[in-house]
């Protein structure tokens, strides 16, 4: 026990070391960071990929940075050796259509490129979660599109689907086959250090580059010389290598304390007021069930884990304040009716009930007066991060580990959001919140 406590000291020495030589060099300073906007997949990550690949973008260098885009992209793929850069098309947020009602079509493309012979659409995650069908929705636009070159790419940090049954209906549509996966850590880095170096004189472009590759880089956890040196301090111990075992079911039996104290924690706060339901059901994972916690560490697939309770019940419709967590924590209101199904928001429109109607107008009022950070959803009349949230998969993200340093602060400031939102929803003022 001495050694591996030992091993912890050299690790926190050698961190706060780096820390400091960040603060020196500056390298803390990220202007991503500074406005809060690190992970908004369309705002931030396509937008700014976008502008980069168009030739008409805001960087006014033309097509070089798309010249890169397609070569790298010739050389994974081996696709697209005559994309006709003359007249290229660079699309964010590409509308095809409303959503069809058994969801195989419609939507919006993150980010999508063409020229006469080929279209190429690209599916942006960081952490959100995967829409259903999403996926198989975007393969069949192309796929109705005649007599031109297709490929359908699913960016991520890793590379990796986060939901692949979700996305693709099941397995309609297939990896490697009909659609491929491009990733932040390797892709879209070695990208960005290609465009960065020939943005080398023109310095505005350049640093703007270079903060970007240093988010992604934040992301996706490529400190190196930190990274190094923790490798090195290791590999140069075999007393420590022996207590590699203890050490990662330490990280990992903490991890799931952390896990368990923020939701037992937040349980009790909002029981001051409210009953939170807490046995699970089909469509209702309890995040306290013994069930599912350690599930939840052990597989990226055991997700959406969370607490509920009812504020208020209109018939046999009753209103349920969710908080939820995959990655990042997130929270909102749905319906569910006597059986416990999810309301879809298609459905609640037409109920033939005023209050509901008066309730439904309420939070349109809130997500057009706050975009930034109440959303609408098929199931969710309203959802939003928490304030602050959490990352339980990436304690890294956005000093989620700090957050849960500060236990007690972070649960007192999501309680008192979730209460805030509950009165908006039921205040005729609504409309004038900031």
């Amino acid at each position: 026990m001495n050694k591996l406590i030992q091993l912890f000291n050299e690790i926190h020495l050698l961190i706060e070391k780096y820390e400091q030589i960040r603060k020196e060099k500056g390298d803390n300073y990220n202007l991503f960071q500074v406005i809060n906007m690190t992970s908004d997949e369309t705002r931030i990550h396509s937008a700014m990929i976008a502008d980069l690949l168009n030739p008409e973008g805001l960087h006014q260098m033309g097509d070089i940075f798309l010249k890169l885009f397609i070569n790298k992209l010739n050389q994974q793929f081996k696709l697209y050796k005559d994309f006709d850069l003359s007249s290229p098309n660079v699309e964010c947020e590409k509308y095809i259509g409303t959503i069809s009602e058994n969801k195989d079509a419609g939507g919006r493309i993150d980010i999508y490129i063409s020229d006469k012979n080929h279209h190429i659409a690209i599916e942006n995650k960081i952490y959100a979660t995967d829409q259903e069908n999403q996926l198989l929705r975007y393969h069949n636009h192309l796929e109705s599109i005649t007599g031109v070159n297709k490929l359908l790419l699913y960016l991520s940090l890793y590379g990796e689907v986060n939901d692949i049954e979700k996305t693709t209906g099941n397995n309609q549509i297939k990896e490697g086959e009909d659609f491929f996966t491009i990733s932040y850590s390797e892709f879209i880095l070695s990208w960005l250090e290609e465009c960065r170096s020939k943005a080398i004189d023109k310095p505005l472009i350049r640093e703007g580059i270079t903060h970007y590759r240093n988010l992604i880089k934040i992301l996706t956890h490529q400190m190196e010389n930190e990274k190094n040196e923790l490798i090195e301090l290791i590999k140069e111990n075999p007393k420590y290598i022996c207590y590699l075992p203890k050490y990662k079911d330490a990280i990992k039996e903490v991890e799931i304390g952390l896990f368990t104290d923020f939701w037992t924690k937040l349980e009790k706060a909002i029981e001051n007021k409210y009953h939170v339901v807490k046995e699970s059901f089909d469509g209702y994972k309890y995040a306290l069930d013994k069930n599912y916690v350690r599930k939840y560490h052990e597989s990226c697939s055991c997700k959406y884990q969370s607490i509920e309770f009812e504020f208020n019940k209109i018939g046999d419709y009753r209103l349920m304040y969710s908080v939820q967590v995959d990655w990042r924590t997130y929270c909102g209101v749905l319906i569910r009716d006597s059986n416990n199904r999810i309301i879809p928001i298609k459905e609640v429109q037409v109920i033939d009930n005023q209050e509901f109607k008066d309730i439904i107008t309420r939070i349109k009022e809130l997500i057009n007066n706050s975009p930034d950070i109440y959303h609408s959803s098929s199931n969710w009349l309203f959802w939003k991060y928490t304030e602050p949230w959490v990352n339980f998969r990436d304690l890294n993200d956005r000093n989620s580990a700090c957050r849960l340093s500060k236990m007690d602060e972070t649960i007192e400031s999501i309680a008192k959001d979730i209460i805030n939102d509950i009165d908006m929803i039921f205040d005729d003022k609504s409309n004038n919140c900031e």
